[in-house]
């Protein structure tokens, strides 16, 4: 597994040479497959493939249910021939994860169109990388932004943030200009600077279980669990990338997070994004 490392100062190295709207008008995301039928199966996930059993740390949530569409309106991955493919019309608040059982929400947080407030994601991460985002979320004004938290009885504190563009093309600039580059995550969360990729989750989570935008260029999900110890906290967090959105979800615990807790939630919020 290859470990990245926060450098110590940024150095301005991430700043696109174009604005994305630019990027939209030129950019072409290309469909490589076809999506799965648009509706969510329950999600106790209770035989989750890969999971293993009921008892291994797992947590009941209520089930999941995609928002309606709006009135011609298609789901993003389900037409091909569309101009806005890959565009989610449905509320983005309904697209987060609902809270499990036993779970305490100290975070609910939604905006409207042209009201995009993104310092609950931005708040995550670790100096002067949250400056940085700040300042990149300026340039790519994200059209609707959307959040939730909650804390479970053993002290794991749960984040998922969804960032919404204009376009999947913005989206997918965003990703590849600001988040990551080639050596790995370019940004990095507070608590967990020096990180690796997590991939385990593939083998636990087959492709079947999580979402439909396996067959997107551009979507998918990259999930990354802490290596260091320079954090009080243990931390594992992964980026959904579905079409024009973004998500954001973590876990962290003293001590240690549990992984099938972890995997059941970004397997969950992919599906709804899917």
């Amino acid at each position: 597994m290859t470990e990245n490392s926060a450098p110590a100062e940024d150095g301005g190295r991430r700043r696109p040479g174009l604005l994305p709207r630019l990027v939209a008008a030129v950019a072409v995301c290309a469909v490589l497959g076809t999506g799965i039928a648009y509706g969510i199966s329950s999600a106790d996930r209770t035989d989750l493939p890969g999971l293993g059993t009921p008892d291994d740390g797992r947590w009941t949530y209520p089930e999941q249910h995609r928002p309606p569409l709006p009135r011609g309106a298609s789901a993003p991955f389900a037409d091909q021939a569309r101009s806005d493919r890959g565009s989610h019309h449905a509320d983005l608040g309904a697209l987060r994860l609902s809270a499990p059982e036993d779970a305490t929400v100290d975070l609910d947080k939604k905006s409207g169109d042209g009201t995009p407030d993104a310092a609950p994601f931005t708040g995550e991460y670790a100096a002067p990388y949250d400056d940085l985002l700040r300042r990149h979320l300026a340039d790519y004004a994200p059209r609707r932004t959307a959040s939730r938290g909650w804390t479970m009885p053993d002290g794991t504190r749960s984040r998922v943030h969804l960032l919404q563009f204009d376009s999947a093309a913005v989206a997918e600039f965003f990703r590849l200009t600001v988040l990551s580059d080639a050596r790995g995550p370019a940004v990095f969360l507070r608590d967990a600077q020096t990180v690796g990729r997590d991939d385990a989750y593939k083998k636990a989570v087959p492709k079947e279980a999580g979402s439909a935008v396996g067959g997107w260029f551009g979507s998918g999900v990259e999930v990354y669990k802490e290596t260091g110890s320079e954090g009080a906290l243990s931390v594992r967090y992964a980026y959904v990338f579905a079409g024009d959105t973004i998500a954001l979800i973590t876990h962290s615990r003293p001590g240690g997070t549990v992984p099938t807790a972890f995997y059941q939630s970004v397997a969950l919020q992919q599906q709804l994004l899917g």
